[in-house]
């Protein structure tokens, strides 16, 4: 794998989370990407056609949008400081 397609596939694992785990297209991944990618759906969309290849993300239905797949997940180094905090269902306090 090379750095492009592992920046690709990270941008890809933010892109789910913040979409609550749904596929999501190849302009949200590349919102989430950082320069040079960042804003290039095209060369986000080449990346991902190539990791698609090897199992690692998934093209759901006919409008392209992408899912990484658990091969994927073990392929990106596990995220590092805390959690990013979501809203409570509910709007309570967040739990300590």
């Amino acid at each position: 794998m090379t750095a492009k397609q592992r920046v690709v596939l990270g941008a890809l694992r933010d892109a789910q989370h913040q979409h609550d785990g749904q596929a999501v297209s190849a302009g949200q991944i590349a919102a989430v990407c950082p320069a040079p990618w960042h804003g290039r759906s095209d060369l986000v969309t080449e990346a991902l056609v190539l990791v698609e290849r090897h199992g690692l993300v998934l093209a759901a239905g006919s409008t392209r949008a992408w899912k990484i797949t658990a091969a994927g997940r073990l392929m990106l180094a596990p995220r590092r400081g805390p959690a990013r905090e979501r809203p409570v269902i509910g709007g309570g306090p967040l739990p300590r």
